[in-house]
């Protein structure tokens, strides 16, 4: 498989909406899937700013020795002038790895000291226990997730209740469950839709196979998307 490979590329930036954070301007990451190679567009602001000023004031890339992980982290700085309190410095940090597919996956983490300093080699195992880049049955919706059970199912006896599913992922029709030391998990015994009952974010139905599934999340969203007026 061909390693990973990485370009440092900088974009002059002339920020000009009123609530501009540093957030708005983390790096974007432009992953051509053919080549194995990902563009990391950084920004800056250059000269005299009107309402706010951008500056990325560190970036670090690091490459798994496989070439099939990556971390790029750093943090951008930004001088609001027109509301100060959005002016700040914050940190990102983004994961990159190839899945079992051999798509390669984005997931902006979380900027924890964890994952700040975590060695490239730990991404597959990190990413792996949300079931992101899982082909083997993982069903998403939004940040709720359904991973295969494998080794770690209850016993079928386990299961005796039934429900609809809690908060605003529900299944259409009831589904057996069980509580145990592995966390919560679904025993569906037929296909079920899985439907997301909020207005203002809509997540597509998923219809789930059956199977046995512990419940998990994928926390941060897969991927992001900079904000330039």
């Amino acid at each position: 498989m061909k390693k990973l490979t990485y370009k440092n590329l900088k974009s002059n930036v002339n920020p000009t909406g009123n609530w501009v954070t540093a957030r708005d301007f983390f790096p974007e990451l432009r992953v051509d899937q053919k080549k194995r190679h990902v563009d990391i567009l950084s920004f800056y602001s250059v000269g005299f700013q009107k309402k706010a000023k951008i500056f990325t004031n560190m970036q670090d890339v690091k490459v798994s020795k496989k070439g099939d992980a990556m971390f790029v982290r750093g943090e951008v700085d930004c001088q609001n002038w027109v509301n100060r309190k959005c002016s700040g410095t914050q940190k990102f940090c983004f994961a990159l790895f190839v899945g079992d597919s051999g798509h390669i996956y984005t997931h902006r983490a979380p900027a924890s000291k964890g994952w700040m300093e975590a060695s490239p080699e730990k991404i597959t195992a990190r990413l792996r226990k949300l079931g992101i880049g899982v082909e083997k049955v993982a069903f998403q919706q939004g940040d709720f997730l359904l991973k295969n059970a494998n080794s770690k199912g209850y016993p079928d006896s386990e299961f005796k209740h039934e429900t609809q599913g809690a908060g605003h992922h529900k299944f259409v029709a009831p589904v057996l469950y069980a509580d145990g030391s592995a966390g919560r998990q679904y025993l569906i015994t037929e296909p079920v839709l899985l439907v997301h009952q909020v207005t203002d974010i809509q997540h597509p139905d998923v219809l789930i196979t059956p199977g046995k599934y512990i419940v998990g999340t994928t926390a941060m969203s897969l991927s992001t998307q900079n904000k330039r007026d």
